[in-house]
């Protein structure tokens, strides 16, 4: 995916994402964050909410509305508190996700 054809699906992600969640930040990680997508990368995001009770049921909310953009959508959504916790905890996707995503929305 070219880097203007990922820019097109990010901007549409996020106002979605945005519409329904109403996110504290979203931020993209993975192959897309560093730039080195193949054709079998996906895009990943995590959505950080505060005061979400039910993060799954969000989750699955967002994924039922998210528009087509030809190329296959990770969710993940935290809060704040979840970021503290494991972000340096070893074998979970947060740390990474924060230290090597980049914010690519912020209320």
């Amino acid at each position: 995916m070219s880097k203007t054809a990922l820019d097109t699906a990010l901007d549409v992600l996020v106002a979605r994402i945005v519409e329904i969640a109403q996110p504290d930040r979203i931020i993209l990680f993975g192959s897309a964050a560093r730039g080195d997508m193949g054709p079998d990368s996906d895009i990943d995001l995590l959505v950080v909410k505060t005061d979400v009770e039910h993060r799954g049921h969000l989750a699955q909310e967002i994924y039922a509305h998210l528009p087509s953009v030809d190329i296959p959508v990770d969710v993940l959504v935290v809060t704040p508190e979840d970021i503290e916790r494991f972000k340096d905890r070893v074998g979970t996707i947060i740390g990474p996700a924060i230290r090597d995503g980049r914010e690519i929305y912020a209320a």
